[in-house]
């Protein structure tokens, strides 16, 4: 069994979520971490992307929009820093609760 910790952030972005080319993304057919399956996107709508871990701007999710993917990065730049290809890449779950 081959068992490594992550690194990761929650992110509460209800402005993500109500950005017109991000629910686009988010409701695409292309696979995703989510609680949403269908219908109006709500507060169950949460969603994980993976980072990777140097901080380049690479990551399983970069095809989402590009200004909230650069957000997303910047935020794990400013609160984990980056770390070599050996390490996982980081968990970032984004949120949509109202404020």
């Amino acid at each position: 069994m081959d068992v490594q910790p992550c690194r990761g952030l929650v992110i509460n972005a209800p402005w993500f979520f109500a950005d017109p080319a991000f629910q686009q993304w988010l409701t695409s057919g292309t696979p995703k971490f989510t609680w949403w399956t269908s219908g109006p996107v709500d507060e169950w709508s949460d969603v994980i992307v993976l980072v990777d871990p140097n901080l380049s701007g690479e990551g399983a999710d970069s095809d989402m929009p590009e200004a909230i993917w650069n957000q997303i990065v910047h935020i794990c730049r400013e609160h984990l820093g980056a770390h070599g290809a050996a390490t996982p890449h980081y968990v970032v779950r984004l949120t949509n609760l109202a404020e």
